[in-house]
């Protein structure tokens, strides 16, 4: 097969079968770019291994081969991602810079009192405590300003834990 006609696709996943919907892919051949992040809880050493994208996957192929036909009846998988009646494409320069580009392989469930230092522009390199978590991207945090305790709300990417 001509590799100048592969290109990256995006295929959509049935619910939490990203991995099942992986590991037969690569059974059958296909070059794919399965995304992911480990997410590590404090309370113990239990590691999660969760999807960047939940129920996207990657594919490299020719859309004109057999494959094609292969991927829409692999088990995990919904259907190849569509704009109208077109199959998108994703460019290449995308796919690359999200692998060069992982997040973090670590992320931690803080608790209430944890110290946290934040990293955002309006905050850098300001210590708070951890308050609660404001939905699953969101916590509440509390930071001291002209000795006044200040509740702000961050996204869970602009902090870390205090070293």
């Amino acid at each position: 097969m001509d590799c100048l006609m592969k290109q990256w696709y995006l295929v959509y996943c049935k619910p939490k079968q990203e991995a099942r919907a992986c590991e037969n892919l690569l059974q059958q051949g296909i070059d794919v770019f399965y995304p992911v992040y480990t997410r590590r809880k404090t309370s113990g050493a239990k590691q999660l291994i969760q999807p960047l994208f939940p129920r996207y996957l990657f594919v490299y192929i020719d859309l004109y081969s057999a494959h094609f036909c292969a991927i829409k009846y692999t088990r995990g998988i919904s259907d190849f991602v569509r704009f109208g009646e077109h199959i998108q494409q994703v460019p290449e320069e995308v796919v690359n810079q999200l692998r060069t580009q992982q997040p973090s392989a670590e992320h931690y469930d803080f608790k209430a009192g944890d110290k946290v230092v934040l990293s955002n522009n309006c905050y850098q390199n300001i210590e708070a405590i951890f308050q609660q978590a404001d939905g699953e991207t969101r916590s509440v945090l509390l930071i001291e300003l002209l000795n006044t305790s200040v509740e702000i709300i961050a996204k869970n990417t602009e902090f870390e834990m205090q070293s």
